[in-house]
């Protein structure tokens, strides 16, 4: 065989596999493509498996008296709450005077639309008519949830327990139903689209709410009042003209996320050159205490609040939005980190991180209690310590997020003579009593100091 003949075989084996190449590229090219599409649109995900896989936090991924949507829907242990889903259903048509059969075909009609916002393989099971059954029980169950849990607690026909179970539940990332359908029966009680967001934004509200009281629930009481006495059937409001929740879970998360006080751009401007941005040191709130800083709640609840401002002299606060620590906070926050990781978010995560570099021991927490910046309820300081460590132990937060009050912090801990000084007047100047006692200390020195003086070199008399 001549060498040519070699070349030439040579350069059609090269040509095969480059264009081999260029399709596999192609190929890949258009799955993102797809993906990115997906996740840009309505698309309801499952938790990462990166996520669920972690043993310790499995659990809080998982309903535990109800499920919404197709994704849990027939487990063995959420089937008695599915009776239930039928009472409130046909409580529901009896409020509103309605035939059954009347709201189902207007919901149904929004159905086809809904049913995109699930993969294919959590529908298998379910073909056109029981998806669309599942979706009408669903929101009825929801939306009349909401009127007993704050119109008729009366007839919520559980347990408290079962109703913050039920609360816990809605917020999870695989338990969410689209609001088309939501806003779709709502619309049945009032038109008003803006009344109907009013209604879901308060009781995101009172999710987030610290300390839990009263007052946000009577809100919540009132708006449904006046929805009664003013129910409009025309002048129906549009969605608001940026892009709305797809549902509840997301509705908290704009709502508590949306907006920042440090703009992330100004954030990220002033230090892009920094390249020792991954190296501010953590310390926790005890040892920031020790070295002057104090912390102060932030006046807001937006998980992007937290600022270092400087004041009068030595100064310095720490301000972060309050928490409430109980049973279900837990849940709260990994289905927000797992939210924000199927869409390309981090503000939630960078606040979980933020706030486990400042908890590190029982102690840690007791500083940030004693200032009203965390409410725990769970029982102990070693248990709300536990919740941040276990949540962040696997997470990655955006190394700008919060970046100007980490640089403050570290610039404070180089400042050694201030950070003398802080703890000498924590110390001496912490209360009235104890100025009082150094102030009297230091007399009596200088008293002792002229009376040893005088005796040792007394006065001659001239």
């Amino acid at each position: 065989m001549s060498d040519s003949t070699v070349n030439n075989d040579a350069r059609s084996a090269s040509s095969k596999n480059c264009q081999l190449l260029i399709q596999i590229m192609n190929a890949e090219a258009e799955g993102t493509t797809h993906d990115d599409n997906q996740r840009k649109g309505r698309h309801f995900p499952k938790v990462p498996l990166t996520f669920r896989d972690i043993q310790q936090n499995s659990d809080s991924y998982h309903p535990s008296v109800v499920s919404i949507g197709p994704y849990h829907h027939g487990k063995e242990k959420l089937k008695e709450m599915e009776k239930l889903k039928v009472t409130y259903a046909r409580q529901f048509a009896l409020d509103n005077e309605k035939p059954i059969d009347q709201i189902y075909r207007e919901v149904d009609a929004v159905v086809s639309n809904a049913k995109n916002c699930y993969p294919e393989d959590a529908r298998k099971n379910l073909n056109d008519e029981q998806f669309a059954v599942m979706m009408f029980l669903d929101g009825c169950f929801i939306v009349q949830f909401l009127f007993c849990l704050y119109q008729q607690p009366g007839n919520l026909k559980m347990s408290s327990h079962d109703a913050a179970l039920v609360i816990k539940d809605l917020f999870l990332l695989e338990n969410q139903l689209p609001f088309e359908v939501l806003t779709e029966l709502m619309s049945f009680r009032n038109r008003d689209h803006k009344a109907q967001m009013k209604i879901l934004t308060a009781f995101c509200d009172q999710v987030r709410a610290f300390p839990a009281g009263t007052e946000l629930k009577e809100k919540i009481t009132k708006i449904f009042r006046e929805l009664q006495k003013s129910i409009t059937i025309g002048n129906s409001q549009g969605p608001a003209p940026d892009q709305p929740a797809a549902h509840l879970l997301e509705l908290l998360h704009n709502q508590f996320c949306s907006r920042t006080i440090v703009s992330e751009n100004s954030e990220k401007n002033s230090c892009k050159n920094n390249s020792q941005m991954n190296w501010y040191r953590y310390c926790p709130a005890e040892e920031l205490r020790n070295i002057g800083i104090h912390f102060k709640p932030s006046k807001t609840g937006l998980f992007t609040d937290v600022q270092f401002k400087r004041g009068w002299l030595i100064t310095r606060s720490l301000y972060i939005p309050p928490l409430r620590i109980d049973s279900s906070t837990k849940s709260l926050l990994l289905n927000l980190v797992a939210y924000e990781a199927c869409h390309n978010k981090s503000r939630v995560t960078s606040y979980v991180c933020f706030m486990d570099s400042l908890i590190d021991t029982p102690r840690d927490v007791q500083v940030l209690r004693s200032k009203g910046i965390l409410l725990n309820t769970l029982g102990s300081d070693e248990l709300a310590a536990e919740l941040f460590n276990q949540i962040a132990s696997h997470l990655k937060p955006d190394p700008y997020a919060y970046i100007q009050v980490k640089s403050s912090i570290d610039k404070e801990h180089r400042k050694v003579l201030k950070k003398w000084l802080a703890m000498w007047l924590r110390v001496y100047f912490n209360s009235p009593w104890t100025f009082i006692a150094f102030v009297a200390a230091t007399f009596t020195i200088i008293l002792t100091a002229i009376q040893t003086y005088i005796a040792l070199f007394p006065l001659k008399d001239r």
